[in-house]
């Protein structure tokens, strides 16, 4: 199995935890294990065990992070407060800002496509996925712009 698919199945378990999660209240890992073995049923049993690792280690961290999160999606909004938003684009955002900050995944390109394609599944107005784009844009590039700039003290 390529390394994205993986990953983009994990996104999508993931991200349907996130928004029980969020919509609930509550255990995290008692809501992927639901997921994950609904995810099971739905492939007739079948799931990478990369999947379930990846989909558990990016949960894990979302839940140790969860606050840092939520402050940096509340920079980038603008206009909105982070609990005016709905269900479907804070999970989005969360699981997003998770991998684009936090995670030492290589592709971050790959990030944005897949969250993307699961915004175009689930949200229903071009607006919301063009809004989920633009937070995650933001961030995507403040994060970038950190990382270099501690790049060139690190080598002066």
């Amino acid at each position: 199995m390529k390394v994205g698919k993986y990953r983009k199945k994990a996104r999508e378990i993931l991200f349907k935890t996130l928004y029980s999660y969020d919509l609930k209240g509550e255990n995290l890992s008692d809501i992927l294990k639901y997921y994950i073995e609904e995810f099971k049923r739905d492939n007739k049993g079948k799931i990478n065990t990369k999947t379930v690792e990846y989909a558990n280690s990016i949960a894990k961290g979302i839940e140790k992070h969860l606050k840092e999160i939520d402050k940096i999606i509340e920079r980038h909004l603008k206009g909105w407060r982070l609990e005016r938003l709905g269900y479907l684009e804070r999970a989005l955002l969360r699981l997003g800002t998770y991998e684009l900050v936090f995670s030492d995944i290589q592709d971050k390109g790959r990030v944005f496509i897949d969250i993307l394609d699961l915004a175009k599944c689930y949200l229903p107005e071009e607006d919301s996925i063009k809004f989920i784009n633009g937070v995650l844009s933001g961030i995507f590039k403040k994060i970038t712009k950190k990382y270099q700039s501690d790049k060139r003290k690190t080598i002066s």
